[in-house]
């Protein structure tokens, strides 16, 4: 009867060192992907940073550029009314000159 027993706790020791094993290498592995999700979270958290960086530069630059070409349209308008007045004038003087010449 001893012997019976010794062999079947025998059996539930062999089968638990196995599953124990078994265990250890899931484990491991499970270790290791660990490790390589890490890995990856560390990248993809400096590449967001990066990403945020690239977007405040965009804004920056944004704000820039619009501030500049508001300038540059402010220009053009100023530029543009120039002509037009110089234009008159010129319409003006050609006309006072044909009406000397007729005259």
């Amino acid at each position: 009867m001893s012997s019976l027993a010794n062999i079947i706790l025998f059996l539930a020791l062999v089968t638990t060192s196995i599953m124990v094993a078994v265990m250890y290498v899931k484990l491991k592995r499970l270790d290791r992907y660990h490790a390589e999700y890490q890995q990856i979270f560390d990248r993809t958290g400096e590449a967001l940073k990066g990403a945020q960086t690239a977007v405040v530069s965009f804004g920056t630059e944004g704000k820039e550029t619009l501030a500049m070409l508001a300038a540059r349209i402010e220009e053009a308008k100023a530029v543009a009314a120039r002509l037009e007045v110089l234009t008159r004038e010129a319409g003006r003087q050609t006309q006072s000159h044909s009406n000397s010449l007729n005259s």
